[in-house]
């Protein structure tokens, strides 16, 4: 594996700084610019060298590498991630009816491991990998974990050390871990206090780079993988209009803010003419329980002020920080967008509503539909707008739980 040569620099999310990417001979983790830990660092490509490239694709590639003039590794290995992505964007009638809009559902359970985190964490372990990575870590509570395990060893890696919080013994994130070969430790309450045991007990290997932290947004990676689902956005409605609306259920928001970023640059490339057909209204779900988003964007802040998160059904939004909020913020608002928070009836029957239309997503997704008829009760979501819901993993997850 190689890095992309349409790289053209590394630069810090939150300064703009450039960051020295060291010819990528170590792992790329948070910037120094900025205090520690630092901040997420994004990858800027040579848009003309990607338009030449663009132009020179290989048809045949399948999964993620379709895009690979836009992604920072290449020549990863045929059998390593041809089953990741390409979902489609299919519209839905009876939503459609429902809500007196023109809604789209666009639905990440097809995944190998079942979720959109494959996208991410593809990409990350792969670039890790290109760059001398021996083993890659990271703390979880869901699906991140079970994605990270199962591309560590499609490359023949030593199992991912997955920190877990303590209650997840048992859990279905533990045994998928495990089953993929992960080193699945626990260590505390929750996802912050598995990931600062971790930070501690492996503080040499992340040093040396020997180990690559996976968490969200600790890499650039990750982005760059769920950036492809805007990439195929645009691909779905090609000579269309495209979505005046994009729900996006909100945890640690890298796909939100990665769609962003693959718009922004479809658009510099003129693959989207914007001045035909606007980039859509990015919106951010959250748990009322677990909110810290759209706490931040209501009393409009420029960074994400961290909450004590109440518990919440969707596990995927129970995150009660963002190291990368100042970027998701900017992209509801540049967007002009919103954020919305949604009860945890309003998920459970969202929910409900999706297994009696047939339509397979977990409760993080059934939020994307509670949040649409917020929207709509609000007078946002005007009538006939198209809408685009992202269902982020199947219905599996969910279904495993005890009942209540």
């Amino acid at each position: 594996m190689r890095i992309n040569p349409n790289v053209r620099r590394l630069v810090c999310s939150f300064s703009g700084k450039e960051v020295d990417a060291g010819g990528f001979r170590s792992p790329v983790g948070l910037c120094r610019c900025c205090p520690a830990p630092g901040k997420p660092v994004v990858v800027e490509y040579d848009l003309e060298a990607v338009r030449r490239a663009r132009r020179t694709d290989t048809p045949a590639a399948r999964g993620l590498w379709r895009h690979a003039a836009l992604l920072p590794v290449l020549d990863v290995p045929g059998d390593y991630a041809p089953d990741v992505g390409d979902t489609p964007s299919v519209r839905h009638t009876a939503l459609s009816d429902e809500l007196g809009c023109d809604v789209w559902l666009k639905n990440e359970g097809g995944n190998p491991s079942g979720s959109f985190k494959d996208r991410g964490l593809a990409v990350g372990v792969a670039l890790g990998a290109a760059s001398g990575a021996r083993r890659f870590c990271l703390p979880t509570q869901g699906n991140a974990g079970v994605a990270a395990c199962l591309f560590s060893r499609r490359l023949g890696l030593p199992g991912c050390v997955v920190y877990m919080p303590e209650a997840w013994r048992g859990s279905i994130y533990h045994r998928a871990c495990a089953h993929f070969g992960g080193e699945v430790r626990f260590a505390g309450p929750n996802i912050a206090a598995a990931g600062k045991t971790m930070r501690a007990d492996l503080a040499g290997e992340l040093a040396s780079g020997e180990a690559v932290d996976l968490s969200t947004f600790y890499e650039p990676g990750r982005l760059e993988g769920k950036k492809t689902m805007g990439i195929e956005i645009a691909e779905a409605f090609a000579g269309d209009s495209l979505p005046e609306w994009i729900v996006y259920p909100t945890g640690g928001g890298t796909g939100l803010v990665g769609i962003w970023k693959a718009l922004r640059e479809l658009a510099a490339l003129g693959v989207i003419d914007a001045a035909r057909t606007p980039l859509p209204r990015m919106v951010a779900v959250q748990s009322e329980r677990c909110a810290p988003v759209v706490r931040s964007f209501e009393r409009g802040l420029a960074e994400v002020e961290p909450v004590v998160s109440q518990g919440t059904i969707a596990d995927g939004l129970d995150v009660p920080g963002a190291i990368m909020g100042h970027a998701m913020l900017a992209a509801l608002r540049e967007s002009g967008g919103t954020a919305v928070a949604v009860s945890e009836a309003a998920i459970t029957d969202a929910f409900a509503r999706c297994g009696a239309l047939g339509v397979a997503t977990g409760f993080e997704g059934a939020a994307t539909l509670a949040a649409a008829r917020v929207l709509r009760v609000r007078g946002e979501l005007e009538r006939g707008a198209r809408v685009l819901l992202l269902l982020t993993a199947s219905q599996l997850v969910a279904l495993a739980r005890p009942p209540a």
